[in-house]
C-alpha cells in the first residue's frame, strides 16, 4: 500500500472496491447490455467521487474477448493522484467480468491486444497534422481529422489511449478536432503520433547540445 495515502483515504478506496464487487452483475450487465445503464454509471461516479473527482475510470471491450471487460483507472496524467490510482490497483479484486488495469500507457507491440476496440479501429482512420510546436515547453498543437463513424466518441481518450496519460500531459497543449478530408496525402495516421514527438523531442534536445558545446 501507498504510505502517502491516509488510513481515511485507504479505507475509502477499500469501500469502493466492496461496492463495486457487490453490484458486479449489475454493472456487466449494464456495461453490455446497456440495463439500467444511466443509473448504475451514476453510481460508479458517485463512489469514485469519494476517492477523487479527478480520476476516470473507463470500461471498454477488447477484441476477441467476448465474456470479459477491461477496467482502465486513469489520473488523466495528474501526478498528485497516482497514490490513489496506484491504491486502486493494489487492493482491486478478483472479478468475475473484469481485468483492471492502472494508468494509460503508451501504445506498444506488447499492449495493443489490451487496447479498447474502438482504439485500434481508429488507429487506421483518424490522422493529424501539427500545428505549432513550443520548443521550450515542447509541447505540440495538433489537428486530428476524425471520420464521421468516430465523431461521437470521446475523442482525447484516442490520444491519452496513443500517447499514454503522462505522455499526454506532458506534450499536448491544444487538440483541434476536424472533419476527415477525402485526401489524407501529407498528414500523419494517429498510430504514427509518439514516434513523431518523440522525434521532435530529441531534435529540441540535439540542437540544445550543439548550442552547448559551440559555446565552449
Amino acid at each position: 500500500m501507498n504510505k502517502q495515502l491516509n488510513p481515511r483515504q485507504i479505507k475509502t478506496i477499500q469501500n469502493f472496491w466492496n461496492w463495486f464487487q457487490d453490484n458486479e452483475q449489475a454493472i456487466y450487465h449494464a456495461c453490455k447490455l446497456e440495463i439500467d445503464k444511466e443509473e448504475v454509471f451514476f453510481h460508479i461516479q458517485r463512489n469514485l467521487n469519494y476517492i477523487s473527482k479527478r480520476i476516470e475510470i473507463i470500461i471498454y471491450e477488447v477484441p476477441n474477448q467476448v465474456n470479459k471487460l477491461h477496467i482502465m483507472i486513469s489520473a488523466l496524467g495528474y501526478k498528485k493522484l497516482f497514490p490513489k490510482v496506484i491504491a486502486l490497483g493494489d487492493t482491486a479484486p478478483n472479478l468475475e467480468h473484469f481485468t483492471i488495469h492502472t494508468f494509460i500507457k503508451p501504445i506498444t507491440s506488447d499492449n495493443k491486444h489490451i487496447l479498447p476496440s474502438i482504439i485500434s479501429i481508429a488507429m487506421q482512420q483518424v490522422f493529424i497534422k501539427l500545428e505549432d510546436y513550443n520548443t521550450a515547453t515542447k509541447k505540440v498543437v495538433l489537428i486530428i481529422y476524425v471520420p464521421e463513424s468516430l465523431e461521437k466518441f470521446n475523442l482525447s481518450f484516442l490520444l491519452y489511449f496513443t500517447l499514454g496519460e503522462v505522455n499526454f500531459k506532458k506534450h499536448i497543449k491544444e487538440v483541434h478536432f476536424k472533419p476527415l478530408p477525402r485526401n489524407t496525402n501529407g498528414l500523419l495516421s494517429l498510430s504514427e503520433l509518439p514516434e513523431f514527438i518523440d522525434y521532435l523531442v530529441k531534435i529540441n534536445y540535439s540542437r540544445k547540445l550543439k548550442i552547448f558545446f559551440e559555446k565552449l
